[in-house]
């Protein structure tokens, strides 16, 4: 099990049976540890949560955009695929977009 609380319980209880000392106050120090990472866990999520929405309201709208404009003039976007310069736009685009959203994913993932 690949869990960082787990570790550093088990390794708690291994120093404290080599060196001795009050096992309980111990756990109970380790237990305040675990609850204060759960809580800056949740507070970290809370103040990315913008970043995150902005990552996807990014990632859509030219989608979105793509399909609007498709469904109101078609032949506008159509240039886009059957024309090569339309198509090395596209290009350009979806990797500008790729960036973008790679960007912001690590900008928003925060380790703990």
């Amino acid at each position: 099990m690949d869990s960082d609380d787990l570790d550093l319980v088990i390794t708690a209880v291994l120093i404290q049976r080599q060196v001795g000392g009050n096992l309980a106050e111990v756990l109970d120090s380790i237990a305040t540890t675990i609850r204060e990472r759960i809580r800056i866990k949740g507070e970290i999520k809370t103040l990315t949560a913008q970043g995150r929405m902005s990552g996807v309201i990014i990632s859509l709208l030219p989608v979105a955009l793509l399909v609007a404009l498709k469904l109101i003039n078609p032949g506008y976007i159509d240039l886009l695929f059957t024309q090569q310069v339309g198509q090395i736009m596209l290009g350009v685009a979806i990797c500008g977009q790729l960036l973008g959203v790679v960007a912001i994913q690590k900008i928003v993932n925060i380790e703990i």
